[in-house]
């Protein structure tokens, strides 16, 4: 049995590989027009919380002309999709916390559309979780603690009680606002970002079941 009553999940790059598809789908975009896309500045954007960057107007200024964005997307998006897949050990965890009975939840700066999307992409059950969070225009986006808050008010759940899992630092930053003991789990974009603001560190779900972690929360609250 564990005293924690709710799990917080970050999204893009913690539940479904998506940051990573996302870099190699403009990788590749870069690559069939002889260039090379600029990983210090996708970097920088993840890095900064603002997600995947879309950089339309670079590739343009490289081939020095208008692209025909209307039939590069398609085919960059669904390139993309088809890398997308639930990170290792997600289900596993999801599954066990079931079995657990304690509610999980999705903690993202993604719109809410975009959840769903891939949510159906990857086939991960939206049943899974009993709330969801996303960028609704109104609360500010990590690293501001408002989305976890809003995720712990609809569990009725103190900050105490929950433990969150990021991938990235601004996800970090934004749960340990909210005073929640957080689990960081780098992916492949942000396996060199500084993650030791977290209380700790997994290279991947798919390493630790969900019951060590647990436990490991507990002796660091106790």
């Amino acid at each position: 049995m564990t005293d924690v009553r709710a799990l917080l999940y970050d999204f893009d790059g913690l539940l479904v590989d998506s940051e990573f598809a996302g870099l190699r789908s403009w990788q590749a975009l870069y690559d069939s027009h002889g260039h090379e896309l600029d990983l210090e500045h996708w970097l920088g954007e993840v890095a900064a919380g603002r997600g995947p960057c879309m950089p339309i107007a670079r590739l343009e200024e490289l081939v020095g002309r208008q692209l025909d964005w209307a039939d590069l997307e398609p085919v960059r998006k669904r390139h993309r999709d088809s890398l997308i897949a639930v990170r290792p050990g997600v289900l596993a965890h999801l599954d066990r916390a079931r079995a657990l009975g304690v509610p999980c939840a999705i903690v993202s700066n993604a719109p809410g559309w975009w959840i769903d999307e891939q949510l159906a992409n990857t086939g991960l059950a939206r049943d899974h979780f009993t709330a969801i969070v996303s960028k609704d225009g109104k609360r500010a986006g990590k690293p501001a603690p408002d989305s976890y808050l809003a995720a712990l008010d609809a569990l009725s759940v103190a900050p105490g009680d929950a433990l969150a899992f990021e991938d990235s630092p601004v996800g970090v930053a934004a749960a340990k606002a909210a005073g929640i003991r957080c689990v960081a789990v780098p992916n492949e974009v942000t396996a060199a970002m500084p993650l030791d603001a977290a209380d700790q560190l997994v290279s991947s779900l798919a390493d630790v079941t969900l019951d060590e972690l647990l436990a490991a929360r507990e002796r660091l609250a106790g």
